[in-house]
């Protein structure tokens, strides 16, 4: 019987054919991943997934990218190798709910995800090992789907949950928001890509 995490096989699985998957979704995320490019200093990417934020970084940035899904990783290598992307430094696999164990405290300037912590088993635990990694005068900078602003539509996110966390390995209706407070991080900014208010741009720093 395998040991690895049944979500972590999905995103195996997914892997190579991920950007297609996600391709309609693209427009409306690419609005959001331009802030990438104004971040500098030394960045981390956690759940890098295929790589499609790091194009949008500025070159002078340092960054590593880690990600629990091997093959993950292995499609980013083969884009940072096609797109010729030399700020990407490292390539870290390992488990966000364990992030200090890859790291040393008060590691980096920015750490960003993009539509992660939908997907991470235990999202507090998570978000509270980036605040163990990052300086304590840096920034969350995230991209981040979750429950919306609609209640009628909430309820028919809430039906599909358990259909995309089997099929998918993420979840609908995380609070996003209400996670970042109970784990420690004052939000900062905030804005909707979409007139529902699901995926959402927020940067937040530790309290």
């Amino acid at each position: 019987m395998s040991d690895i995490d049944p979500i972590l096989e999905i995103y195996d699985r997914q892997a190579p054919t991920y950007d297609i998957m996600n391709s309609l979704m693209e427009r409306l995320f690419s609005k959001g991943r331009t802030i990438f490019s104004l971040l500098r200093g030394k960045i981390l990417e956690v759940g890098v997934g295929t790589g499609e934020n790091l194009k949008y970084y500025h070159p002078s940035a340092n960054i590593t990218v880690f990600d629990w899904s091997p093959q993950m990783i292995r499609q980013t290598k083969m884009k940072v190798k096609r797109l010729e992307l030399h700020n990407i430094k490292n390539f870290v696999i390992g488990d966000i709910q364990k992030l200090n164990n890859y790291f040393e405290p008060n590691s980096f300037d920015f750490i960003t995800s993009t539509c992660v912590f939908c997907s991470v088993p235990d999202p507090l635990k998570g978000l509270q090992e980036i605040a163990k990694v990052l300086k304590s005068s840096g920034k969350f900078v995230q991209i981040e789907h979750g429950i919306s602003n609609s209640k009628l539509l909430n309820i028919f996110m809430r039906a599909f949950d358990p259909i995309t966390a089997n099929m998918r390995g993420f979840h609908l209706t995380r609070n996003t928001l209400n996670n970042l407070e109970r784990a420690g991080f004052s939000v900062i900014h905030e804005w909707s890509l979409d007139p529902a208010g699901i995926i959402r741009v927020i940067i937040s720093k530790p309290k």
